[in-house]
């Protein structure tokens, strides 16, 4: 784990002062773990301790997996939740692998035109911008396919951590402070998002005001609605008194969700998006979702020499951001993907129609990945949590879910205690003309990409994932290049420094500078013409590390024969692996620690 001097004024707890104040040897001070009968990496203690209970009592991964999604909905509460989405990729121990859908429709009742009338400052916030939660439907359909627990187990984690309470990390309190003024004034969401003490304001020369690291919060409100579904089920709360709450609500309140599109709701099971790079299985998200981005930019940096990926050079990080940017434009950009019937959508790798396009030193123009596409419609959101967990039987979920921005549409249904997403801000309000038009009942497009990485033998390499909004394709590819391309280890690989194009603009990109030769690389890259560079120092100096990821991973050492788990430091993520594991009436414990960070 990392601190900044802007966080660090006020004491840890246990569980967090044990990694802070310690130097950092490249990147940020990781949460990392081993253990002889599985794993799991989420952005949360409270999330990680859930899934391996349910390791523990015999779950599988996809039960660890759901267990640790809900809790994250109570203790990542900016970035998740029952008002958001979900998607899930999940590698099954007989070497099937399916994905779980979840993108939100718009509402049947969306009108682009009241959100025309709207002032623009409003536009990212309010029960307008919220599209159809999904994300109880996904864990469900999940659990009822392939788990092996029911509801009400998996359920009951999280509804202890929203009585008992968990604690604030420091990206929350990020987050909160960057939000200060919007949570200010978002009514019943204020009562949750702020301590008592921040509803009086904060010094005018105090950056980072908004409670404490460490600091207890508990979720009483959120606590009762899980009891409701866990007592009454799902159809509680897409048909039944939960549907009822939340569309008077939105009636109140200007949204447009109602109480038919949560009963329409249907999430599918689809195929996930195969591709190899270098001999490496890669299983991810396919469109709607970012996977297509990361097995484009992959399959265009196999046209090049692995030897040219391993060192550490200027052109190497120009390739990693000129094939993130090729990636999105190679599939017609993320607005047709999303306007694009379901039996249509890309289930195949990419091209390298754009490789020819890429020349060391020279930035390939906007106007030529463009092309026709008008601009705007450009996917959005910021604060996402992912779930990465394996179990010993080989069963492996890769899992991402999100609000949009932080705290999404910053509006919560009075006793419900979930804030809803804001995933309507993806689309554009103002031409008809675009493919990302805001119509009823669209799919909404998101850039979040849960993969998973198989050897050549086909045994796991890892399985990863990460927040970030538009940047998530070129995370998640920066990681698997160091993997494959430079042989690191699973932490040295989600630690070392970071070079992250902006969609496909060239303008936003963001490189992490650790040492000297960084520096070098952002200096030429800057001086060839990639405006607007933004340079985050390692170890960390800015809030702004957040906007570059929190890669939470797991994979198998098959050297040391056992599971090893990364939370990323950049967001204060946690791993770890059960000790004990009970198969019916028979206990086996590990020669591991569990360790729970």
């Amino acid at each position: 784990m990392f601190t900044s001097d802007a966080l660090a004024s006020e004491p840890l707890p246990p569980e967090l002062s044990s990694r802070a104040g310690k130097p950092l040897p490249v990147a940020a001070m990781s949460s990392v773990a081993t253990s002889d009968f599985g794993m799991a990496a989420t952005a949360s203690p409270e999330a990680t301790e859930a899934a391996v209970r349910i390791l523990e009592n015999g779950g599988n991964a996809v039960d660890a997996a759901i267990a640790a999604a809900f809790t994250l909905g109570v203790a990542d509460l900016d970035a998740s939740g029952l008002g958001g989405m979900t998607y899930i990729v999940i590698r099954l121990a007989d070497g099937r692998s399916v994905a779980v859908d979840g993108s939100p429709p718009t509402p049947m009742a969306v009108d682009p035109r009241r959100l025309r009338e709207l002032p623009r400052g409003e536009l990212v916030s309010g029960h307008a911008m919220a599209a159809v939660p999904t994300t109880l439907a996904v864990l469900e359909m999940a659990r009822r396919r392939y788990g092996s627990m029911t509801l009400a187990e998996l359920l009951a984690p999280a509804i202890e951590v929203a009585e008992t309470g968990y604690r604030l990390n420091p990206s929350q309190v990020v987050w909160s402070n960057i939000y200060y003024e919007l949570l200010l004034g978002s009514g019943y969401l204020r009562l949750i998002a702020l301590a008592d003490s921040d509803l009086r304001g904060r010094p005018a020369d105090e950056d980072l005001a908004i409670g404490s690291a460490g600091d207890l919060r508990c979720r009483p409100d959120l606590a009762a609605t899980l009891r409701m579904i866990q007592r009454d089920g799902v159809d509680s709360f897409y048909r039944g008194a939960i549907a009822d709450q939340i569309e008077a609500d939105m009636i109140a309140n200007g949204g447009f969700v109602r109480k038919t599109d949560l009963a329409m709701l249907r999430v599918r099971e689809t195929r996930p998006l195969h591709s190899r790079y270098r001999g490496f299985g890669i299983i991810t998200f396919p469109a709607p979702g970012g996977g297509p981005v990361v097995a484009g930019a992959l399959d265009i940096l196999e046209s090049f020499p692995s030897e040219l990926l391993a060192e550490s050079s200027t052109w190497r990080q120009q390739l990693l951001l000129e094939a993130g940017r090729v990636a999105y434009a190679d599939r017609g950009g993320r607005q047709r993907d999303a306007m694009t019937p379901p039996g249509s959508w890309l289930t195949a790798t990419p091209g390298r129609n754009g490789v020819g396009l890429i020349t060391p030193g020279a930035p390939i123009a906007d106007s030529v990945l463009r092309g026709p596409l008008p601009p705007g419609c450009e996917p959005a959101g910021e604060s996402t949590t992912h779930v990465s967990v394996a179990d010993a039987a080989g069963n492996v979920v890769s899992l991402t879910q999100t609000l949009g921005r932080s705290f999404g549409a910053k509006v919560v249904t009075p006793g419900l205690g979930f804030p809803y997403n804001s995933l309507l801000e993806a689309f554009n309000i103002d031409r008809p003309d675009c493919p990302g038009y805001l119509e009823p009942h669209r799919p909404c497009p998101t850039d979040m990409a849960p993969t998973i990485v198989l050897r050549p033998d086909g045994s796991l390499l890892a399985a990863l994932g990460a927040p970030g909004s538009n940047r998530i394709p070129a995370i998640v590819v920066g990681v698997i290049s160091h993997l494959v391309d430079r042989g690191m280890s699973l932490v040295d690989a989600i630690e070392a420094p970071r070079v992250l194009n902006n969609g496909l603009a060239r303008d936003g990109a963001m490189i992490e500078v650790a040492d000297h030769r960084d520096e070098e690389h952002a200096e030429a890259l800057a001086a060839a013409g990639y405006d607007d560079l933004e340079r985050l120092a390692l170890p960390p100096n800015s809030r702004r590390i957040v906007l570059t990821g929190g890669v939470n991973a797991v994979g198998w050492d098959p050297v040391t024969r056992q599971f090893v788990g990364v939370g990323d430091g950049r967001r204060w993520g946690s791993s770890g692996g059960p000790e004990v594991v009970t198969d019916t009436a028979t206990a086996v414990r590990s020669t591991s620690a569990r360790t729970v960070h």
